[in-house]
């Protein structure tokens, strides 16, 4: 814009005046930007009305259909050390006793001491777990290399791990991730090589196979062997259960099997054996003899005194004959007439289970006989089997077991049940789901009932939202009264920004009906309206005001007591299917959320299109603005153009008369005048 110096010759602040007729131009633009100004506001007022109508549309929501609380179900543990239980409302009210016999467990076992820095073999071995099985292919490496290898290789289902124990040495453990039986680990490969590890003794076998042998008077026979047997004065007795035979002093004797057992190389004769010696002589006869007590004896007047004499003497001890072979058993076969014996020294000195490997001797044989001897004291043979062991699946023998496979066993109502797994277990109690912690040392009660918290919170967050709704509704479309005519300018901007709104005015109306209506029900305890469980507009008393306001009052514990004892009643009256085709068609939340979807559904809803009117005219005003604005520029520079016009027209004017008054004071300079 071109510098102008106005007024220079008019003398007035055309300037100002320029500034004066635009901002008189320019009034309009005051008023739309009040008019802007207030769009935004109406629309700040519809967003936080939008957010208290969804809020209350997901609390009714809550109320009714699968959301219900009303049959939400809860559990009661009288000692959560043991255990604890979730309840879904499908769970049956009632009272239990359970008890945790013991806990489900994951397989565990490890390896030998290792030296941290030994470098292992190269070696292929696998791991299977519940039916999926790794093949670990290591090259070689220290203890930790090969740790590294099997959770690289098979993570998934165990878990490898070093420990360390002592310096420089570590275990190698490996744990299996599924508890249970169904989570043994199950290792195949290279025997050897995995026995100096130490992580298996051997071949496990899948069976055993066991012929109890019953002792019985009738079956015993003399020694029939080429050894002679000389001397024999020995007692041989059975107890009436067969199972335990006593020789006392020296005695052989045949068992004849009532039915013949076929021998495998791995066949074995196992037993229960204790043995008691004879007592000697030197500990029959004293060593030491007394004479007896002190006495007096008088003869014809004469005093005799006897004393105590006690004399210990060495007993000649005769030389014993030490017996090596004491007690035993023997094996006898019959091939083809001809007699194979074999007779077992067992040791005397210790007590308990001794296994003899038959198999070794009467490998494919029919064993018929089995001998039974003592040559001395007292021998005791119980609980004897021929037993066989079962080729294996080339499964190996764990060495070092940390903790079996073990599943959980618990006594539900006196029932006893396995599970293969502590957590989780869902298809004991209907609908409830138990998780095991300890095991248990006495009975701990489960009590199912109604959860009435839930329902109660859910129920409090509904009338908080309907009167959180009401009081921004009521501040939002409030109209003040004006009482003295002229008022109502003043009184303007004390009334709601949505005042007058008849869509909010529609809703609000509908809502205050929902809440205020009766609905059917159909079950034996009707509940028909709110203020049958305690939620009502006012207390008895109360002020009109507060009544008129028609927000919500809960008597919690009239709220807790319904619940407690009719909760169907409760459900049917928020929502219920009136004809019979499974789908809910009335009660208060289904007739609320009915009212609210215009309003709240996703898309372009009631509130949203308000909006929209909203941003398009404020958007509308700032057209109408910019185009003033542009207007005003060209009216500023038209009147800058007029008053310079006019301001050349007075400096012109004003030259020529000053050229006048100049030529009028020559001429008279002329004439003399």
């Amino acid at each position: 814009m071109p510098v102008t110096l106005g007024g220079v010759a008019s003398g007035m602040d055309t300037d100002q005046i320029i500034q004066k007729l635009v901002e008189v131009e320019a009034r309009p633009i005051i008023q739309w930007q009040e008019e802007k100004d207030r769009y935004s506001l109406r629309k700040e007022a519809l967003r936080q009305l939008q957010t208290k109508l969804n809020t209350l549309n997901t609390a009714t929501k809550d109320l009714y259909g699968f959301r219900s609380p009303f049959k939400e179900k809860g559990v009661q543990i009288s000692d959560t050390g043991v255990l604890q239980a979730q309840a879904s409302r499908h769970a049956e009210n009632g009272t239990h006793t359970l008890e945790v016999l013991h806990l489900a467990s994951s397989h565990k076992i490890s390896t030998d001491q290792i030296q941290e820095d030994e470098i292992l073999p190269a070696g292929t071995f696998s791991i299977e777990v519940d039916g999926n099985s790794y093949t670990i292919k290591f090259r070689g490496g220290n203890i930790k290399t090969l740790s590294d290898k099997i959770n690289e290789i098979a993570s998934s289902v165990v878990s490898a791990t070093t420990i360390k124990t002592i310096d420089n040495k570590s275990i190698l453990t490996i744990e299996s991730k599924v508890p249970g039986k169904k989570g043994e680990l199950k290792i195949r490969g290279d025997e050897e090589y995995l026995k100096k590890i130490g992580l298996v003794k051997g071949e496990k076998g899948a069976a055993r196979e066991s012929q109890r042998i019953i002792f019985d008077t009738k079956y015993f026979t003399g020694y029939t062997g080429e050894k002679p047997i000389e001397d024999e004065d020995g007692t041989l007795t059975v107890d009436k259960d067969g199972k335990t035979l006593v020789i006392d002093a020296k005695l052989w004797r045949e068992y004849i099997l009532p039915v013949e057992y076929k021998a495998q190389k791995q066949s074995i004769l196992e037993l229960n054996v204790s043995y008691a010696k004879e007592k000697s002589e030197e500990e029959v006869i004293p060593y030491k003899v007394e004479i007896g007590p002190d006495e007096t004896t008088v003869i014809k007047g004469i005093e005799l005194k006897g004393y105590n004499v006690s004399r210990e003497r060495p007993l000649e001890k005769k030389p014993k004959k030490e017996i090596e072979d004491i007690i035993g058993v023997g094996v006898i076969s019959i091939e083809e007439g001809k007699r194979i014996e074999k007779v077992y020294k067992l040791d005397s000195n210790k007590q308990g289970k001794q296994e003899i490997p038959i198999g070794q001797d009467f490998a494919d044989k029919n064993i018929t006989k089995i001998l039974f001897y003592c040559n001395d004291g007292k021998a005791t043979f119980q609980d004897a089997a021929l037993v066989t062991e079962q080729k294996g699946e080339g499964i190996l023998d764990p060495k070092n077991v940390i903790a079996e496979a073990n599943d959980a066993k618990i006594k539900l109502d006196g029932v006893e049940i396995v599970r293969p797994k502590n957590s989780g277990i869902d298809d004991v109690l209907k609908g409830v789901t138990l998780n095991l912690l300890s095991t248990s040392t006495k009975p701990v009660t489960i009590t199912i009932r109604q959860n009435t918290e839930t329902a109660v919170e859910k129920i409090k967050k509904f009338v908080e939202a309907y009167n959180d709704y009401l009081a921004l509704n009521k501040e939002l479309t409030k109209a003040v009264k004006s009482d003295k005519v002229g008022d109502y300018q003043k009184d303007k901007n004390k009334n709601g920004i949505l005042m007058g709104d008849m869509t909010l005015m529609r809703l609000q109306n509908a809502l205050n009906t929902a809440i205020s209506s009766a609905y059917p029900s159909n079950t034996q305890q009707p509940i028909k309206m709110l203020y049958q469980i305690g939620i009502s507009t006012g207390e008895i008393n109360a002020k009109w005001e507060t009544i008129r306001e028609g927000k919500l009052i809960i008597d919690e514990a009239k709220l807790v007591e319904v619940l407690s004892e009719n909760p169907e009643g409760v459900q049917d009256f928020f929502g219920s299917d009136t004809d019979g085709d499974n789908r809910i068609d009335n009660g208060l939340a289904f007739k609320m959320e009915s009212i609210l979807d215009p309003y709240v559904s996703a898309g372009k809803n009631i509130i949203v299109a308000k909006m929209d009117l909203e941003d398009a005219s404020i958007k509308a005003t700032d057209e109408r603005i910019e185009r003033k604005q542009e207007h005003l520029k060209a009216y500023e520079q038209k009147l800058r153009q007029k008053f310079a016009s006019m301001e050349k027209a007075i400096s012109g004017s004003k030259s020529q008369g000053n050229w006048l008054d100049m030529q009028m004071k020559n001429m008279k300079n002329q004439t003399g005048e």
